[in-house]
């Protein structure tokens, strides 16, 4: 599979372990990865995606963003502990700082998160990034209540 190249050729230690992990369980799952450029690839299943897992330049690491939970109404019917969980992840845009962000949104858009609106944010409205084990493992809960309630 190409990802798993791509992780194995920019990742090493427990990064690379915790995204082969995920990258199996996302397959195991039913979602295909599909490359979107060269170190980000988009998981489809039924023409739908949860998330994206992009790789950092420089081997900085890894993160997963791009969750349709800002422009889906269904990710309302999410637990209270998972909509907690996501919104602790939101990433703040910090060019408008000084800060290096570079997401292209500069100096931040404003988006509406399960009914509360948040601005300077980044394109990639939440992320998580160089997630751990104990981050993935709460974030496969979001994808196993994705998978039944919108990638069925």
């Amino acid at each position: 599979m190409e990802i798993k190249n791509v992780l194995e050729s920019n990742l090493e230690g427990d990064a690379l372990a915790n995204a082969l992990n995920f990258v199996d369980y996302l397959t195991e799952k039913g979602l295909t990865p599909k490359k979107e450029w060269a170190t980000g690839f988009r998981f489809i299943k039924n023409d739908k995606s949860p998330c994206l897992i992009v790789l950092m330049a420089n081997r900085e690491g890894w993160f997963i963003c791009d969750m349709p939970v800002v422009h889906e109404p269904e990710w309302d019917s999410l637990s209270e502990d998972l909509k907690q969980f996501l919104v602790s992840h939101i990433k703040k845009c910090t060019m408008h700082e000084g800060g290096s962000c570079g997401c292209g949104s500069e100096p931040g858009i404003s988006r509406k998160i399960f009914s509360k609106t948040y601005d300077n944010l980044c394109t990639a409205e939440i992320q998580f990034i160089n997630p751990d084990a104990v981050v993935l493992d709460k974030f496969k809960e979001i994808i196993d209540w994705w998978v039944v309630n919108i990638g069925a």
